[in-house]
């Protein structure tokens, strides 16, 4: 009997190691290249589509039966985990189920343009810990804007427009530090926009300016001045019945701010003194407001694709610099004493 040396015999047991180690990586990459996925992962997909009354819109889209990682709207990780779900195409009645806290490695999902689509969004999504946005708009989901959204520290993006929300706006949503979209437009949503943004990583921030979006709701009030704090790309606050100052939103400073909405409220503040970063602002819409004061001479030197101030208590001149490139007379309609080119001319 031949009795194995130690050393031929640690070589024996890291050959068969080195073997298992290929072995399971093979096994992955036969698994990410046949495009199936996890079993579980699938499981709860099937449940989804099976909930969405198996439309073949989706059935053709996901492709299931050949695997998860082969279709549209799905997407996997190299080790075949799902990590995007886009579910749409169903008239059939359908809440967001509760299982899909279990795909542990989901990073976004979408639900978007499902008339039928009613309920809330489960709880459960608390559970996914690489979450970077949630999607669901364009259908019936109502109830509130849950607080326990703030309790996901990898969310960056709630886009929940087009619903029957209600209620008020979360505090909670201010301990997301890196938020940079916030969609809740087109809801019920009623009370103050809460001073949410003082916690937002100002290095993240830097680099992902953030987009706010809560038009055509009935919030009320003032508006948190942590607002101009901060670097926001987009900002669309109108049709609510938001009052009190809005200036320190504007500003030469804010060099990523290049679309502002703040229509069809009752802000109050003199635009006299107004200054923005021209060669970034591209839209501007303050109309329907009680904005007082003259247009300030530094706005004809941006390039608008948008620009309404009408109805409004401004009065003066306006600057030459801007009716330059603003010929439409309904721009500046219905101010308290506007004048000059496009209106009539200055006495």
């Amino acid at each position: 009997m031949v009795i194995p040396s130690p050393s031929s015999s640690s070589s024996s047991i890291l050959c068969s190691l080195g073997t298992v180690a290929f072995i399971v990586f093979l096994s992955s990459l036969l698994l990410f290249v046949s495009g199936d996925c996890d079993p579980n992962d699938k499981q709860i997909l099937l449940q989804i589509q099976e909930s969405l009354g198996n439309p073949q819109k989706l059935v053709d889209a996901w492709q299931l039966d050949t695997g998860c990682c082969n279709g549209w709207g799905v997407e996997c990780d190299s080790n075949g985990r799902v990590t995007y779900v886009y579910a749409s195409f169903s008239d059939q009645p359908f809440q967001i189920p509760s299982s899909i806290g279990d795909l542990e490695y989901l990073e976004y999902f979408t639900f978007a343009d499902l008339p039928n689509l009613t309920g809330t969004i489960p709880g459960t999504i608390t559970q996914l810990k690489y979450l970077q946005r949630i999607a669901v708009t364009n259908t019936q989901l109502s109830g509130l804007v849950p607080d326990f959204l703030g309790q996901i520290p990898s969310l960056q993006s709630i886009e929940l427009g087009s619903n029957n929300l209600s209620g008020p706006i979360p505090h909670s949503l201010g301990q997301l530090q890196y938020l940079s979209n916030l969609d809740l437009h087109g809801n019920n949503l009623v009370g103050l926009i809460p001073d949410m943004f003082r916690c937002l990583n100002r290095s993240f921030n830097m680099q992902n300016p953030l987009t706010i979006v809560l038009s055509n709701n009935n919030l009320s009030g003032e508006i948190p001045r942590s607002m101009g704090e901060i670097r926001i790309q987009w900002i669309d606050l109108s049709g609510n019945q938001l009052t009190g100052d809005a200036s320190f939103l504007f500003g030469q400073d804010k060099a990523s701010l290049w679309y502002i909405s703040l229509a069809r409220n009752r802000f109050s503040f003199d635009f006299s003194n107004i200054s923005i970063a021209a060669s970034i602002m591209e839209d501007m819409d303050l109309r329907q407001n009680n904005i007082s004061g003259r247009i300030p001479a530094s706005l004809g030197d941006a390039s608008w694709d948008e620009f309404n101030v009408s109805y409004n208590q401004l009065c003066g001149p306006i600057p030459q610099s801007l009716n330059s490139q603003l010929s439409d007379p309904t721009m500046f309609f219905h101010n308290k004493c506007l004048c000059g080119f496009p209106l009539s001319p200055c006495q």
